[in-house]
């Protein structure tokens, strides 16, 4: 055959491989053993393989030109082509040297030949058929050159494999990966390189991506040679060169034992072990995807981008956070050299599938009709599957009076009992029936019979059908209505038919498939500890819409646009009474420089009753003075939610403009009274100070204050560096007359937290003694008197935990509801409170177990559901733990709206047995703090600590007058916005210009401003009127040299050209990640702000070097992508930087949806990146569309988690941090606008987590 002659002839060739020789090419026989064994596989054609076979050989030589002798019939003349791009020129070559030269220099598929003609004895056909093959470039043009894998890597990763890892880059070819695959040779022992291809072992990968390839079954500490080549068409490249040689198979930089050591549906708690080289870091990799069903049955994919970790090198665990539930994780664990190198080794690998958790929206089902009295016709849809696979729905039926507060959180095990317990039975109506106790569903209304709930029910609602995820997903499918109460059987819940004169309104509970079901064995596996929190299995839908089954249409009715407080001496007096009690119960001074106490605050009913009260009390409504009216008289004639009819105070205005005072209006129905069963604290009457300080009453010295005389009055007393509020809140009286006899007791001593915070005898809590127990009935806990409500409150001090049962045992016998705790467990490293609640699952303290049913973090507070259940007693109770997280260590909060908003949420969560927290004012309309203050001193030792705490209570209860609650639920902000929109008699402006009007009196004194009015600093402002407060600025590290720190914030003005290093390090040192750009660099033909980024290369900013990575351009924004390092340390952080386009240069945004979808992609990136530090918002001034951007990112989690909307407190409490947030009012309206936006998309869940 031709091929083993060619063979035989350049083998006789002693000067050729004489010089291969000489020039040390080791692979050489490898090459030619491997091109020899596999020609006939390589292709069909002879000349073609040989020609690559001869290619191959010399390309393995360095570049150069390589003389090859004797190849050419020595009488033949031949044509040399020379290829130039794609044309060929053709030369006749005649000569008498003996060779001719390939030259291999070029690199522009240019090949020079030069064949002389030569004397030779070598066989003719040979010789002629090599010519043709070589020269003739018809046979070669449709053969591409393959490249050489370089940087060939190999790490050991057990005493037995390795890994082999290469680079390939293709210099001929702009596509690296036009390739089939690789194939790795290896070979045992390389101390001589045999031409024998048998001692060479190889693996392929058919993959053009592959980088990589793992090799096993190899023996421990061996040496071990490797090399790599490229396959293209069934043609194999050159080896890479030369082969890489590891001495012993030995793992030396790679971790052991990786393995997942517990995970929840968001984290994953990772574990390795490590015995290598010290002075290293560790570095974690994680991707992640997913395939689901989402709402509408189509079929998605989701990927998450990798994330990367960089750990130090003492760590052997590492806990990644936010992740995504049921969705398939890679993590890659491994080791890194520390800077200034950048090298990492090869990791270990392990794959896991975080819990899945109820979905991540539920719609609401929807009343279509009712065609008969006891049935109506409804709409169900599917939720997605994004968090996992779903297993079953369950259709709720609840009261039409009851909100979305009353159902939240339901205990499944409870709804499934109570509704096993319904029952036929009579009952009759009475017109005016409200709703009882949360949930139970029994009511006078008609002498029908229904279905109702036994009386020992915990829920008023009732599970009416269980509907199979198959068959939910067959009802979508098919488009069909679900008939509510047809009397059948659904899943073994009983469809009972409905009342025709009965309000009722819907949920929709969705339960996640359990991860481990048909598996028991796997229920334990990779389980969280015990004080991690876990998702919940379900998620329930927001409450329908009322609607009864004589309708045909829901009844909306004339409902209020919001459930506004309507601003009177009793949210004065309220506010009092939760500031007080709530701050001074918990400590916030050292009590060893001043006596005092950390104490909680127990809402609670009448011990041993299961009666509640239900009556709020009286309230007055209000407006400020002159014609700026509060935020709750906004609606001229509206209802509230319940349908009564209330009158705006603006009817009520005299020719002044100032307001006339009303009668009050009852929060609920007159016919249940004011039920107090009760009895009022007993304070000995020779105890009591003269001076004032009576329970209701006033001291003489200080009569209550007016409330349109309120803000003058705090104004005064604030004058001369508060000289009045110091001299007035000296002349309190401490209270330490009173007697505490049983605190002074030998076995109640180690029950106080401090030996100098008492429980007065008079209004101690007595728990009921235990037997054989001496002073069991003794806690550390005082009742305070609320508004028309005698021992209204609780406040003792935080638990110990010697007394953690005691404290459980109070809230059981004295049937709390609420828990308001007003400190962090630690501040400043000391322990300010012991943790008194489970983490996870459930403890029991003493009797009473206490089970964590829910955690709710949000930004100033902590909402938790606890479910209580005694020892040898079936009932179970829900209480909530309310924790304010936001106090400050020392003093008190630079503003009281964060904590109002708290006190707001305490309300609503307890507002059917919380009666109106306390008033101490003697004449309507008028506040009274210092009696107050008093009266609390008369019943629980040190309350009201500080004159700090003092002052802020005065602050609190002017804010609450002057603002108001302006919260509204989510399902009527449509109502509420339409009313703001109507113009106003008084003002002749609408509502929603009011409230704009009303944020521009809470401007700040510009004394707060201080650091950015310094001279140094003055140059750095954009604006003079828009500055950062003292109090929220962004403080940067000194630089030794420079004078002075730059006016930077989270929220931030745009660069300037003398600013730009301090923003980068702004960025830096508070490890933000993303910055958010509202503006372009010049709008108007002005300039708003410098091109503060490098576009092409990259660029130095003081000791931060910042290289542009990626630029996308969306349709509504640039996403830009940097790579930010300390030229210090080395250390790199990767930035991405979203500028919106489409703000025109006048007015807001055109669009609210395209705007609510960019603050969507921002938060999605914080979420899938992991990314910690804040976001770095900035427009041109730091003002204007920052705060809008900030404020609706805020306003749009409250829908989401509280399922409230307050655009007014929001732009008020950036307003507190920041001036002029959301700047003009058509940004204000924007805001109420985009909102509205947000809650017409919920049919695409809009996920920010």
């Amino acid at each position: 055959m031709f091929k083993q002659r060619f063979i035989r002839e350049i083998r006789k060739n002693s000067n050729l491989l004489t010089r291969l020789k000489e020039q040390k090419f080791p692979r050489l026989p490898l090459l030619y053993n491997n091109y020899y064994e596999n020609d006939n596989k390589l292709s069909d054609s002879n000349e073609i393989s040989t020609a690559y076979f001869f290619d191959a050989i010399i390309n393995a030589i360095s570049p150069g030109p390589l003389d090859i002798p004797y190849l050419y019939n020595q009488s033949i003349g031949h044509n040399v082509e020379h290829k130039i791009g794609d044309k060929y020129k053709s030369d006749q070559q005649f000569g008498s040297s003996p060779k001719y030269r390939y030259n291999t220099n070029n690199n522009n598929d240019c090949s020079s030949f030069i064949c002389p003609r030569t004397a030779s004895n070598v066989d003719s056909e040979i010789k002629t058929n090599l010519i043709l093959i070589i020269l003739k470039r018809k046979f070669l043009k449709n053969l591409a050159y393959i490249a050489t894998p370089t940087n060939v890597r190999i790490e050991a990763i057990t005493n037995n494999s390795v890994v082999v890892q290469w680079d390939f880059i293709d210099k001929n070819n702009n596509n690296d990966n036009n390739i089939d695959g690789f194939i790795v040779k290896y070979i045992h022992e390389p101390n001589s390189l045999r031409d024998d291809n048998n001692q060479w072992k190889s693996l392929s990968v058919m993959d053009s991506f592959a980088r990589h390839l793992y090799i096993d079954n190899l023996l421990s500490n061996k040496s071990y040679a490797f090399c790599v080549i490229a396959i293209k068409q069934n043609r194999q490249g050159p080896c890479s060169d030369p082969p890489v040689i590891i001495d012993r198979i030995t793992p030396i930089h790679m971790i052991s034992n990786l393995l997942i050591s517990w995970k929840t549906s968001n984290s994953v708690m990772l574990k390795w072990e490590y015995n290598g080289p010290q002075r290293i870091g560790f570095y974690v990799n994680q991707t992640g995807r997913k395939d689901y069903l989402d709402q509408h049955l189509q079929l998605k994919g989701m990927i998450s981008p990798g994330f990367r970790q960089e750990l130090d090198g003492n760590q052997r665990e590492h806990l990644w956070t936010t992740l995504r539930p049921y969705m398939e994780y890679t993590f890659h664990v491994g080791v890194r050299e520390l800077p200034p190198s950048i090298k990492e080794y090869w990791p270990r690998e392990i794959i896991v599938k975080t819990d899945p958790a109820g979905p991540p929206f539920v719609d609401i089902p929807e009343f279509i009709e009712s065609f008969e009295t006891s049935t109506a016709m409804i709409k169900l849809k599917c939720a997605s599957e994004e968090y996992g696979p779903i297993s079953h729905y369950w259709i709720i039926v609840v009261p039409g009076n009851y909100t979305q507060d009353d159902v939240l959180n339901l205990d499944s095990t409870a709804l499934q009992k109570s509704t096993a317990l319904m029952r036929p039975r009579s009952f009759h109506s009475s017109s005016n029936s409200q709703k009882e106790n949360p949930l139970n569903f029994e009511k006078e209304i008609s002498k029908t019979k229904r279905f109702i709930f036994n009386t020992n029910s915990v829920n008023g609602a009732y599970i009416t059908a269980g509907i199979p995820v198959l068959d939910m997903r067959q009802m979508q499918r098919d488009n069909r209505l679900f008939t509510l109460g047809d009397g059948q059987i659904y899943d073994g819940y009983e469809n009972w038919p409905l009342n025709s004169n009965v309000k009722y309104r819907l949920m929709m509970r969705v339960f996640a498939k359990d991860d481990h079901s048909g598996n028991p064995e796997k229920m334990f596996e990779y389980r969280a500890p015990i004080q991690k929190p876990v998702a919940k299995r379900y998620s329930d839908s927001m409450l329908s819409e009322p609607f009864s089954t004589k309708a045909a249409q829901i009844q909306y009715g004339n409902t209020r646009a919001s459930n506004l407080w309507l601003i009177a001496p009793l949210i004065a007096v309220m506010v009092i009474a939760l500031i007080v009690g709530m701050l001074v119960i918990w400590e916030r001074l050292d009590p060893l420089r001043r006596p005092g106490s950390q104490e909680r605050w127990l809402r609670c009913s009448r011990k041993g009753s299961s009666h509640t009260t239900h009556r709020h009390g009286s309230i007055t409504k209000v407006a400020l003075t002159g014609n700026v009216p509060s935020e709750t008289s906004k609606l001229l004639v509206s209802n509230d939610i319940y349908g009564r009819q209330v009158v705006s105070p603006y009817d009520q205005m005299n020719g002044n403009g100032n307001p006339i005072m009303e009668s009050s209006v009852d929060m609920y129905s007159s016919n249940q009274g004011h039920i107090n069963n009760y009895s009022a604290v007993p304070i000995p009457m020779s105890l009591i100070p003269s001076s004032g300080g009576v329970i209701g009453g006033h001291t003489l010295n200080h009569p209550p204050v007016p409330i349109s005389e309120l803000a003058a009055h705090i104004e005064k007393l604030k004058m001369n560096n508060n000289l009045l509020l110091s001299q007035e809140y000296e002349s309190i009286e401490t209270g330490q007359h009173f007697t505490w006899e049983h605190s002074n007791r030998d076995n109640n001593k180690v029950k106080n937290r401090y030996a100098n915070v008492v429980a007065y005898d008079h209004s101690r809590v007595i728990l009921n003694t235990i037997d054989a127990i001496p002073d069991s009935d003794y806690i550390n806990a005082n009742y305070i008197d609320g508004y028309e409500k005698a021992k209204a409150y609780i406040a003792t001090q935080g638990p110990l935990p010697e007394t953690f049962a005691d404290f459980w045992r109070m809230v059981w016998e004295e049937n709390s509801v609420t828990i308001v705790m007003l400190t962090k467990l630690e501040e400043r490293s000391r322990i300010k409170c012991d943790q008194y609640w489970p983490s996870r699952a459930s403890s029991t303290y003493g009797n009473i177990q206490v089970a964590l049913l829910d955690t709710l973090e949000l930004a100033h507070y902590t909402i938790r559901t606890l479910r209580l259940q005694c020892r040898g007693s079936s009932e179970l109770r829900e209480v909530r733990h309310l924790q304010y997280t936001a106090w400050p260590d020392h003093g008190v909060p630079d503003h009281p709206t964060p904590f109002l908003m708290f006190l707001k949420r305490v309300k609503t969560l307890n507002q059917l047995d919380a009666g109106p927290i306390i008033s101490h004012c003697r004449y309507e309309n008028t506040v009274d703090i210092y009696g107050c203050v008093t009266a609390l001193r008369s019943q629980r030792s040190y309350m009201v600590q500080t004159e700090d705490q003092y002052m802020f209570i005065h602050d609190a209860v002017l804010d609450a007058v002057q603002s108001g609650s302006t919260e509204v639920p989510a399902n009527k902000l449509y109502t509420h916005i339409q009313a703001l929109l109507q113009i106003q008699p008084i003002d002749q402006v609408s509502g929603m210009e009011l409230e704009f009007r009303h944020l521009a009196t809470l401007k700040m004194s510009n004394s707060r401003c201080g650091i950015a009015n310094l001279p140094i600093n003055r140059a750095k402002n954009r604006l003079m009127n828009m500055i950062p407060y003292d109090s929220s600025r962004v403080t940067l590290h000194a630089i030794p040299g420079i004078d002075g720190r730059r006016n930077a914030y989270i929220a931030t003005q745009g660069p300037l050209s003398n600013t730009i290093e301090d923003f980068w390090r702004m960025i830096w040192e508070n490890a933000s990640s993303i910055i958010v750009m509202l503006v372009k660099t010049r709008e108007a033909g002005r300039e708003k702000c410098c091109e503060y980024w490098p576009e092409k290369s990259a660029a130095q900013f003081d000791f931060l070097i910042v290289e542009p990575i990626a630029e996308y351009n969306m349709t509504q924004y640039v996403l830009r992508e940097f790579r930010i390092s300390d030229a210090q340390n080395g250390h790199m952080r990767t930035v991405r930087h979203f500028q919106y386009i489409e703000w025109p240069e006048q007015g807001p945004p055109k669009s609210a949806e395209s705007f609510i979808d960019f603050i969507h992609q921002v938060h999605r990136t914080k979420t899938q990146f992991g990314i910690d530090g804040p976001i770095t918002v900035h427009c041109s001034t730091g003002a204007g569309r920052t705060g809008v951007f900030i404020a609706l990112s805020i306003i749009i989690d409250r829908m989401k988690l509280e399922h409230v909307v307050d655009v007014f407190t929001t732009v008020k409490l950036l307003r507190t941090e920041r001036q002029n947030m959301v700047q003009d009012k058509d940004q204000y309206h924007f805001c109420y606008h985009a909102a509205l936006e947000f809650l017409a998309s919920y049919d695409n869940p809009y996920q920010m987590q």
